[in-house]
């Protein structure tokens, strides 16, 4: 920086509170003039110059920050003005100005610093009226806003989506999801065309044509902003849904509460390096831990962004929590509470390859803790050092042997849990990019018994049984998704033990039992007050599913909250129109209980119809809670609006539990065998 020329303008605007005067530029349209009483006209060569005119002569500039007292400066054709007062399309870093606060005698002024400039002179700012925006996404919604806040002592009216992946862009080496929730130059940059990563026609795109269109040789078009041709789409997994103003739109729509959980698959990531070499730069570590840490200053850089955009520190809607009272605060101020997690098979660096100790887990566990991770899931697709997770047939017991060394070990199901039927060979074709790696990867095909439900054998380990505690100990909520039945029933026995209520099934990945109802060890997460959100469906499958957990909780003496998991970009996905659409659309304009009115969204020239789309994207949350209101009845739609609530209710008694805490020296070895309840 030091070697860097800059331009200083010193800005003289009374109005404005002197605490945050410079962040309150934020999307404000100016005319600047300097000391010599000249304005920064338009010439005819396209560029800027200071001249002797009139003030209704003189450019107008919008100011889009790109983060606290920086601002892109954009003119009425939506071009920038540079260090050298050029008028340029493209953003760079030339084209950042950065402002900072000063005095000159009586008059309070602000001072702009122009990176890379070449002069330093004084401005005064004039506020005009007739600037054309920055590009931005549309939000389509109009109403006071403050009908969203509340009292921290009233109970929260709104939605908790308990399973997201906002920063999932920048795992499996950010060369897969394709797309920012943010970026400094705006929405153009943020959401622009994949081809980039995902190669011409996203020939690139391998993994996730696999997941989407199971074909990886499955082609699409990359334009994204202002066109987005064919993403994002509710099919579609590699391409991130969460821009900022569609995460806005949602919690407009009703969201309180949205998990973040930052996301890590190695194997996913080491696949995509070693059969994708072309995609492979300037890449990010497939280290789960390294991910983890990256995403989680990502949502904290994300949080400034916001904030940046609604004219200071703590102005925005987004807010990071890490204690149910902090979420209770953040939401009766009418802002939407985030809340970390984390889901990864080699989570805490104890994958089954990796040298996991209790003093390792130890140190990774209380450095997520410190990064604000609060939710945690001890395993993910395959087993680790901690658990054993719910079994899956095909690709995914190849990505276990790949993963571990070895594929499930499995047994038959006990009479309560419904098992997986398991191939005695791959239905792979070997020549096929990616599949054909993994399975000639194989020392040779699997041998299941073709006549019996397969369940896990492997449950909680000794070093899990220790996390949990410790989990316990630090007030976390602890995520059973994915664990195999006989884990999930390790973990409950821990559970009740401590009087933990802090147990979450999140996005419909836990056992089912023999029937396909729900499994014994869901009832009994319910039952000691843990929360439950179903997988995100249309709004008539949602009625089944809510409907079926609200018949255990409301034999609870718990509230009876039901939340979603939208798991976007999470390789996963998204509900798709109702089959009655035609008959019984889903009207626009719409307006919320909150009184707030929802048009067709929009983004660039597209305009993304619910009865047309489904879930394409984040902020369509909001019409989809509007259809779970008008189509699943009062009971389902009630249990959604009490979920907020129910879930911080949930966090409260787990840190207002006096139970005993497990220190790290005393709980090496511990099992579920030797956890003694607390009265």
């Amino acid at each position: 920086m030091s070697r860097y020329l800059l331009i200083a303008l010193s800005i003289a605007f009374s109005s404005m509170a002197n605490a945050d005067r410079v962040d309150r530029l934020a999307q404000g349209c100016f005319s600047l003039q300097s000391t010599d009483k000249s304005y920064l006209t338009l010439e005819v060569d396209g560029n800027y110059r200071f001249s002797q005119t009139r003030l209704s002569h003189a450019g107008q500039f919008y100011f889009k920050p790109t983060e606290f007292k920086h601002f892109l400066l954009s003119d009425k054709y939506q071009n920038l003005l540079d260090a050298s007062l050029n008028s340029v399309s493209n953003a760079s870093t030339a084209t950042i100005w950065r402002v900072t606060q000063s005095e000159q005698g009586n008059t309070k002024k602000l001072r702009v610093k122009f990176e890379n400039g070449k002069a330093s002179f004084d401005i005064i700012l004039h506020p005009q009226q007739r600037c054309r925006a920055y590009p931005e996404i549309s939000l389509n919604v109009s109403g006071d806003r403050s009908a969203l806040k509340g009292s921290v002592t009233s109970p929260i009216r709104g939605l908790v989506d308990a399973h997201t992946h906002i920063t999932s862009y920048e795992f499996v080496g950010g060369k897969f999801v394709h797309g920012a929730a943010f970026h400094p130059f705006g929405v153009p940059h943020a959401l622009g065309d994949c081809e980039h990563i995902h190669g011409p026609n996203g020939s690139l795109d391998l993994i996730g044509n696999i997941f989407s269109h199971d074909d990886p040789g499955a082609r699409h078009a990359t334009q994204g902003w202002p066109k987005f041709t064919y993403w994002p789409n509710n099919n579609e997994e590699s391409h991130t849904d969460y821009y900022y103003r569609w995460i806005e739109r949602a919690y407009l729509g009703g969201v309180r509460i949205m998990v973040s959980h930052l996301v890590e698959s190695q194997l996913l990531c080491e696949t995509q390096k070693n059969v994708n070499p072309a995609s492979w730069v300037n890449t990010n570590s497939c280290n789960t831990m390294d991910s983890l840490r990256l995403q989680a200053k990502l949502s904290y850089q994300l949080q400034d962004y916001i904030d940046a955009q609604a004219g200071g520190v703590g102005k925005g809607f987004f807010r990071i929590v890490t204690s149910p009272q902090q979420a209770r605060e953040v939401i009766a101020s009418g802002q939407l509470a985030v809340i970390l997690g984390a889901e990864a098979s080699e989570v805490l660096d104890c994958g089954v390859n990796d040298n996991c100790t209790q003093a390792s887990l130890e140190k990774n566990l209380m450095e997520l803790y410190q990064l604000g991770v609060r939710s945690l899931y001890p395993t993910h697709k395959f087993d680790n050092r901690l658990a054993g997770s719910r079994v899956e047939d095909g690709a995914m017991n190849a990505g276990q042997y790949i993963s571990t060394g070895h594929l499930f070990n499995t047994q038959e199901c006990d009479d309560q849990t419904q098992g997986t039927a398991m191939s005695k060979g791959f239905p792979f074709v070997g020549e096929t990019p990616v599949i054909g790696t993994i399975v000639n990867a194989l020392t040779g095909a699997p041998d299941y018994d073709a006549d019996i439900e397969h369940c896990n054998q492997l449950g909680l380990t000794d070093l899990g049984a220790y996390l949990v505690n410790r989990m316990i100990d630090l007030n976390m909520l602890i995520e059973l998704d994915h664990t195999s039945a006989k884990s999930a029933s390790d973990i409950m026995d821990i559970v009740e033990s401590r009087n933990h209520s802090g147990v979450v099934s999140s996005h419909s990945w836990m056992s089912k039992s023999k029937d396909g109802g729900i499994h014994n060890n869901t009832k009994r997460m319910l039952q000691v007050g843990g929360f439950v959100a179903p997988y995100n469906r249309d709004a008539y499958r949602l009625k089944q599913e809510i409907g079926a957990y609200l018949d255990i909780i409301e034999q609870t003496e718990f509230l009876a909250g039901v939340g979603i998991g939208t798991d976007m970009t999470g390789l996963a996905t998204q509900a798709k129109p109702r089959t009655d659409v035609a008959e019984a659309p889903l009207n626009y304009p719409f307006t919320s209980e909150f009184g707030l009115t929802f048009d067709v969204q929009q983004s660039g020239l597209k305009e993304f119809n619910y009865n047309q789309v489904g879930m394409a994207h984040y902020g369509l949350v909001a019409d989809h809670l509007q259809e779970i209101r008008e189509r699943s009845g009062d009971r389902i739609y009630e249990a959604a609006m009490n979920s907020a609530e129910a879930y911080i209710q949930m966090w409260e008694r787990v840190t207002a539990n006096s139970h005993t805490i497990v220190k790290p020296e005393t709980a090496q070895n511990r099992n579920t065998s030797s956890v003694k309840r607390n009265n």
